[in-house]
């Protein structure tokens, strides 16, 4: 056999440690886990005293070749080899793959393994099982190639077509929830299960459960919480498991398998629902965690390599669809919170954080805008310039704290006077300006005495009334926002030089 048609696996070192006598003990399987079964058929009772016991068992129903990835020699058999391949798992141990398997399953494997197939079918030849066919998973664990050999009993030609239906559904969930409810539904129907449950983070801890009644939502213990890194077959809980039989080498301590046996935990929990079989296959890449569909049957069921490969593909699917859904999820609300803190630096870069109007900066652009909207389209643009009287009086008798509560209320009440195409901003200190596009100077001239009453109508604690004075100035051909300034600029102060509380309007010839 080339050892460039075959690169596979390491079972991963240590699956046992040696006593001082050469032999290889594991712990003993814990008893009351495990009754005696409706398979005796598919066991082999006799294990063979001259190979050493791995402290391992797997399931009846099908047996376990562990042999390195040079094709030498096989280190590890299920102890119910004969079963399946004639010889006895004493004899099997150390002698070359071709050996036990027969040379053209030998070369065909090879072959499988070359192609990345997950296994292949065989005829059962004379293997004592019922099937006509027997089926070899292939998986490389580190420095051995492990095989898992079970009976296929039905055909399975349908299963491309079906593993695309639920494919394109679960491809075009566009949401968690219904991405779930399809993957549980495709698991239940393929499988025949009872029931299928989904342990995932997007519960809260909790599982979305299909069973014939539909789906609903359950807790989900903390004796299921393992991690499942390999699907994992459960026939028949009630069957006797068959021990491992190793050469002396050192071997993995978990074998990375569906045959193997669920962990104690696990088992009594199925126990626990009266469940005698079980599929375990995990959803890698769905974040946060790991999650896990539990399919479960009151009844032993044993579900034959192809599909348990199409389920773990449909499954995977559903994983990468729900990491992209979660993706997108939190893209939108990254994108979202971006956008808030955007809008909020925007706010302020452009407001004063002492009035809540606009600062002199954004009421700069505002004019310049609008300017340029009233050149352009020959309307009227308006600029109303205010400043409160006797401000330093006020700072100077009540403080800080107060002058910048006055400030405040101006701008609060000011506002309140003009429309929403109107701009109003703080231009300095205690002066005050109003964007108005649309209008003449003489309804300029209104809305500014209507601001400056309001303002003398209105009393700040503890400073009482508080008034301002007003200029206004209009646009004209080839205005400059500063020539604009300057003209409302010299109206209000011939407003402050009239007594303040009143208003001017620019100069005619100006």
């Amino acid at each position: 056999m080339s050892e460039a048609l075959v690169r596979p696996p390491t079972i991963p070192d240590g699956l046992a440690h040696r006593r001082e006598d050469g032999s290889h003990p594991l712990p003993a399987i814990p008893q009351g886990t495990f009754m005696p079964d409706s398979l005796d058929r598919e066991r082999d009772a006799s294990i063979c005293p001259s190979a050493p016991v791995v402290g391992e068992a797997v399931q009846p129903h099908g047996c376990l070749i562990a042999f390195d990835s040079d094709w030498q020699r096989v280190h590890l058999v299920s102890a119910n080899l004969s079963r399946f391949f004639g010889s006895s798992a004493s004899e099997a141990l150390g002698r070359r793959p071709e050996q036990v398997l027969g040379t053209d399953t030998a070369t065909v494997l090879a072959r499988t393994l070359a192609e990345g197939a997950p296994g292949m079918a065989i005829p059962s030849g004379q293997a004592d099982v019922a099937s006509r066919h027997l089926y070899v998973s292939t998986r490389l664990a580190g420095r051995y190639v492990v095989l898992e050999v079970e009976p296929l009993a039905a055909d399975s030609h349908e299963l491309p077509g079906l593993g695309h239906a639920w494919s394109t559904r679960l491809a075009r969930a566009g949401s968690l929830h219904e991405l779930h409810a399809h993957l549980l539904r495709a698991l239940q129907t393929l499988t025949g299960f009872e029931s299928c449950t989904l342990h995932s983070h997007e519960y809260g801890g909790g599982s979305a459960q299909q069973g014939r009644e539909g789906m609903r939502l359950e807790p989900f213990p903390s004796a299921v919480q393992h991690r499942i890194d390999t699907p994992l077959m459960l026939v028949d809980n009630q069957a006797q498991p068959v021990e491992l039989l190793a050469s002396p080498a050192p071997l993995p301590v978990a074998l990375p398998c569906s045959l193997r046996l669920p962990p104690p935990k696990l088992a009594g929990w199925l126990q626990g629902r009266q469940a005698r079989a079980a599929l375990i296959l995990a959803l890698h890449g769905v974040s946060p965690g790991q999650s896990l569909v539990v399919c479960r049957d009151r009844r032993p069921r044993h579900l034959p390599p192809p599909l348990r490969h199409l389920l773990q593909q449909l499954v995977q699917l559903a994983a990468l669809r729900g990491a992209l859904l979660h993706e997108q999820r939190e893209t939108k609300y990254r994108y979202r919170l971006l956008h808030e803190r955007n809008t909020k630096l925007q706010w302020l870069a452009y407001t004063d954080p002492l009035t809540q109007v606009a600062n002199r900066h954004r009421i700069e652009q505002v004019l310049e805008a609008e300017l340029a909207t009233s050149s352009r389209n020959g309307s009227s643009l308006t600029l109303l310039l205010f400043d409160v009287d006797h401000f330093k009086s006020i700072n100077d008798t009540y403080g800080h704290e107060v002058g910048d509560r006055v400030l405040h209320q101006v701008a609060r009440v000011a506002q309140t006077q003009l429309r929403k195409s109107d701009h109003l901003g703080r231009w300095g200190g205690e002066e005050f300006i109003v964007v108005v596009p649309g209008c003449d100077l003489a309804q300029a001239q209104e809305l500014a005495w209507r601001l400056c009453q309001a303002l003398a109508g209105s009393t700040i604690e503890p400073v009482g009334q508080v008034t301002a004075s007003f200029g206004v100035a209009i646009s004209q051909p080839g205005d400059t926002s500063r020539k604009l300034v300057q003209r409302a600029d010299r109206a209000m102060y011939r407003a402050k030089r009239a007594g303040r509380a009143c208003v001017r309007t620019q100069e005619l010839d100006e």
